[in-house]
């Protein structure tokens, strides 16, 4: 979850840590290969709300990346 309250105030979004390009720990930050346009874009993210398989496809579609549970099943299927 991101915090983006300084850019848009009171929004929140989710982001993969998958996208996470470099953390810089001594500087306190995550540098993401995602643009702080799109982010603002982003589709919100409710506490309250369940994210379920909806959300996060709907999330996926929107930043464009393939979503981690597609070979899942196939993965699976190989070690039987």
């Amino acid at each position: 979850m991101v915090d983006i309250g300084h850019w848009w105030l009171g929004k929140n979004v989710i982001l993969s840590p998958l996208w996470a390009g470099r953390i810089d720990w001594y500087e306190r930050k995550v540098h993401l290969d995602v643009s702080r346009e799109v982010i603002k874009g982003a589709p919100p993210w409710d506490p309250v709300a369940p994210v379920n398989r909806e959300y996060e496809t709907h999330l996926y579609d929107y930043y464009g990346r393939p979503v981690y549970w597609a070979d899942a099943g196939r993965q699976g299927e190989a070690h039987k």
